[in-house]
């Protein structure tokens, strides 16, 4: 063998040993941070004050963009975050001129190397962003070198000059004991060509598919409009819609129109989201509806006055967490579902309600199984195409706790963690677990 290709084959050799022994030094058996925050009443009031204030600094035109958040909202995310990503610890700690930084993320992996912990330094600047040493497990490593390895990975493999751009546009960072405060000024491209960067955005959207085929949609949102167009009764089951659009995936499989029924049942839920939710989800759909001035007026009437349960408000529990099912994860959309019961129970507020919270499994349950694999996918079209009953969808909400105060909560459920919290949530799955379509 000729030496240059030995040489080759040696240091090919040497960065996988590096590597290994990285890795090795990196991960650990044990977590480094344990769950800090839990959400509650509190929490969830944080969550929405810092959400708050990050849409009205977007929407500002003044400039620079001022990021802020204080050290009971950051602990406000870290429990958020860790009830809809059971698998992450994180806290972050603000000081005089710094904040640290720790996160803990348990890996599917075996127990002497299953936990990835990392802990770093964010230190005041007025000139970009300044961090200190960052610890990945027992490896020390220059965070600010971190950064430029990051640029420069950006920039190569997403778009040249791209990573260089999102760092120059953070002007300064500010911390303080009790809040940290992040000034970001937009690059020109993004100030003085905001048109061409949003259809440029929306050409990746329409490109990638995330959420679904377009066209497939588009057939089962405008079968919806066509249907509901031609009926001179106002249907007013969620139930009935569910059975017309799985009726409707049911004859495409038969006729082997689709090869995936997973892929088709997405793509009918998408259809109902976007009909009976917000108007913003089609912005990362694509360009669904195109309705006319009366299909407009009779979609904002089926909205407000198409029930589950007999109820407009369980509808759109239902809706909503088929739709953050569709978008993100299980666990994220049961979480949010509690984050509103969460803000509901606080003064001013309709009270926690269980039945709410059954609403929110029962759609997140329903997406799941219906798109998770083409054998589920299957069994949920079975059971739901051409359905009228509602109870084929949802239990009755009869005994479910509704109405209560964050006070009476405490004094009752205490926190997420108890037992007689934890046994509603166990009770209400049992419930659902009794339909058929939850079987599966």
């Amino acid at each position: 063998m000729k030496l240059w290709l030995k040489r080759i084959l040696l240091l090919f050799v040497s960065l996988f040993c590096f590597a290994i022994i990285v890795i090795f030094m990196a991960l650990q058996s044990t977590p480094q941070l344990q769950r800090t925050h839990q959400i509650d009443a509190n929490s969830a009031t944080e969550n929405k004050r810092i959400a708050q204030r990050l849409i009205q600094s977007l929407k500002s035109d003044q400039q620079p963009i001022k990021l802020q958040a204080t050290q009971a909202e950051l602990h406000g995310l870290s429990a958020f975050g860790h009830r809809a990503i059971p698998q992450l610890s994180s806290d972050v700690v603000l000081f005089k001129d710094s904040a640290l930084i720790n996160f803990s993320i348990a890996l599917p992996l075996p127990k002497l190397i299953k936990y990835l912990n990392v802990e770093m330094m964010l230190v005041s600047s007025k000139e970009g962003l300044d961090l200190g040493t960052v610890y990945i497990g027992n490896v020390a490593l220059p965070g600010n070198g971190l950064l430029k390895l990051a640029e420069w990975f950006t920039n190569l493999y997403v778009k040249e000059e791209f990573g260089s751009t999102l760092l120059s546009m953070i002007k300064s960072v500010d911390i303080s004991a009790e809040k940290i405060s992040v000034d970001i000024v937009l690059s020109d491209d993004l100030k003085n060509e905001p048109l061409s960067n949003k259809n440029s955005l929306f050409a990746l959207r329409d490109q990638l598919a995330l959420y679904g085929d377009v066209e497939v949609i588009r057939f089962y949102y405008q079968s919806l409009v066509d249907t509901i167009e031609q009926s001179k009764t106002l249907k007013l089951s969620f139930a009935q819609y569910v059975g017309f659009t799985f009726g409707l995936v049911k004859q495409r499989n038969l006729a082997a129109i689709t090869d995936s029924p997973a892929k088709e049942n997405r793509a009918a839920l998408m259809a109902l989201v976007l009909y009976f939710g917000t108007n913003k989800f089609e912005l990362l759909v694509g360009d669904i509806s195109k309705l006319s001035a009366e299909q407009i007026q009779q979609r904002t009437i089926r909205r407000a006055r198409v029930t589950l349960r007999e109820r407009v408000d369980i509808q759109k529990h239902f809706i909503y967490s088929v739709a953050l099912q569709l978008f993100g994860t299980s666990t994220a959309s049961n979480a949010i579902g509690e984050l509103k019961e969460f803000l509901d129970s606080n003064s001013g507020g309709s009270g926690f309600s269980f039945a709410d919270l059954m609403a929110d499994r029962a759609g997140t349950r329903l997406a799941m199984l219906a798109t998770t694999s083409d054998e589920s996918a299957l069994k949920v079209q079975e059971h739901l195409a051409d359905i009228i009953d509602e109870t084929l969808i949802l239990p009755e909400l009869t005994g479910l706790p509704e109405g209560i105060s964050q006070q009476k909560f405490e004094q009752y459920y205490r926190d997420i963690d108890s037992l007689v919290y934890r046994s509603m949530l166990q009770s209400i799955d049992e419930r659902l677990r009794k339909i058929p379509v939850y079987q599966n």
